[in-house]
């Protein structure tokens, strides 16, 4: 790639962060062909980061780690294309369903940069409209070099991947733990409204720790409300080789079955029921997590 092609892709970036910083809503290409719009609530913006009150609230994750003899050794700062990301994350979390098979092929094309087409023909119009809508906002962010939809009667997607790092890193995985990160925030808020009084909040996302033999190790998420504490794990690939590792770490930690979580993406309510009864740790998909969450959260805080 050209200097005058890094230039260019450099201003459209910056260029849609600016705008997407402020209104991680509904976007669009002025000459993009798509279906109608979802419905305001559809596309609604990404649940609240904690208030300032909340900032001040007294630090629990790290004395909590340090009494089981675990030692962080760095927790990544804050982006200011968190909040960006964070809406593309909600969006594609809850039309999983309607976008996984569009996810797979960029994923797999993404390494090399090369182009993907997906069939929409067979599609609901509803998840025609989910599809295209996810696709314009990641040519808006560069996430996408190009994109195209090409209506009736081929009803097609046709787009060019990018083999940027911070691209690679959402459609790696990143997009599912900021995914859960917002289903987190949303307990919180739903609890806090529930005992109408303030509810402290902290959370820790991928912090890198020192177990007490030494080892290196990443969480996920790791997060107190109010006075309890939840670990969450999020897979979007294999699971099998992590279960006996976050077994393990779980006994280290002392959280019980109720307040280690797994998320899974492609895994059905069965199965989820199954490896929970298995392993020590609450094993969701998508779609239940965020209910499992709250009745646990509920129960700790006597509702």
């Amino acid at each position: 790639m050209n200097n005058k092609k890094i230039e260019a892709l450099l201003e459209r970036i910056a260029i849609a962060l600016e705008r997407l910083a402020g209104q991680a809503g509904n976007h669009r290409s002025p000459t993009e062909e798509i279906p109608p719009e979802s419905s305001a609530a559809e596309l609604a913006d990404p649940i609240d980061s904690p208030l300032p009150s909340e900032l001040s609230d007294p630090a629990v994750l790290e004395p909590f780690l340090n009494s089981k003899g675990i030692q962080i050794k760095v927790v990544p700062a804050e982006d200011a294309a968190d909040q960006v990301i964070d809406s593309l994350s909600l969006f594609l979390g809850e039309r999983y369903d309607a976008l996984s098979g569009l996810l797979a092929k960029i994923k797999r094309a993404m390494q090399s940069g090369m182009p993907i087409t997906e069939s929409l023909k067979n599609l609901s119009q509803k998840d025609v409209s989910s599809a295209c809508q996810f696709c314009t906002r990641l040519h808006e962010v560069a996430f996408l070099e190009q994109y195209q939809y090409i209506r009736s009667p081929t009803y097609l997607i046709k787009a060019k991947t990018t083999t940027l790092p911070r691209a690679q890193r959402f459609f790696s995985g990143q997009w599912l733990e900021r995914f859960i990160l917002q289903k987190l925030k949303s307990v919180r808020n739903q609890l806090a409204a529930e005992v109408n009084s303030h509810l402290p909040f902290e959370y820790l996302i991928n912090p890198q720790i020192v177990l007490p033999n030494g080892d290196d190790f990443e969480l996920d998420i790791l997060a107190a409300i109010g006075s309890f504490i939840y670990w969450i794990e999020a897979k979007s690939g294999d699971y099998q080789q992590h279960v006996a590792k976050y077994s393990k770490l779980a006994r280290l930690l002392g959280l019980d079955y109720s307040h280690s979580l797994m998320v899974l993406t492609d895994v059905s309510d069965d199965r989820c029921d199954a490896l929970s009864s298995l392993f020590s740790m609450t094993v969701c998909n998508l779609r239940t997590f965020e209910n499992k969450l709250l009745y646990v959260a509920r129960s700790d805080n006597g509702r």
